[in-house]
């Protein structure tokens, strides 16, 4: 192979390898960096799972559709602090009357998320 041959592939080598590289190294920074969150996005999902929350109770006879699921929405109420007013006023308007399996475990739920949010208050 002449000189100038090797420098033909020289050049294509570079042309190829160091664009793919520049390339990588930017994907795996942005990949790295934390996803910009839109700002509205969780005062969406707060009030889709209050709205949730409402539609799983019956207003005419004010008893809860679907206790397992009504616990497990009760207690992602704990991951928005920031509405934490809020949730605790909703969660005071709440009573549980009935004394089966899963009215206990959505009076507990309530209680332990309640005191989960009202700590989180003071802290």
């Amino acid at each position: 192979m002449t000189p100038f041959e090797w420098g033909i592939l020289a050049i294509v080598a570079l042309g190829f390898v160091v664009p793919a590289w520049i390339v990588a190294f930017g994907f795996l920074a942005r990949s790295r960096r934390p996803e910009a969150e839109e700002p509205n996005k969780r005062y969406f999902a707060y009030a889709a799972l209050l709205q949730s929350l409402h539609a799983q109770m019956d207003i005419k006879t004010r008893t809860v559709r679907n206790g397992p699921l009504f616990a497990a929405t009760v207690r992602e109420l704990a991951n928005y602090p920031e509405y934490r007013t809020l949730s605790v006023l909703f969660l005071e308007e709440i009573t549980v009357t009935g004394t089966k399996k899963f009215d206990n475990v959505v009076r507990a739920e309530l209680k332990a998320v309640e005191a989960g949010l009202l700590d989180a208050a003071d802290a």
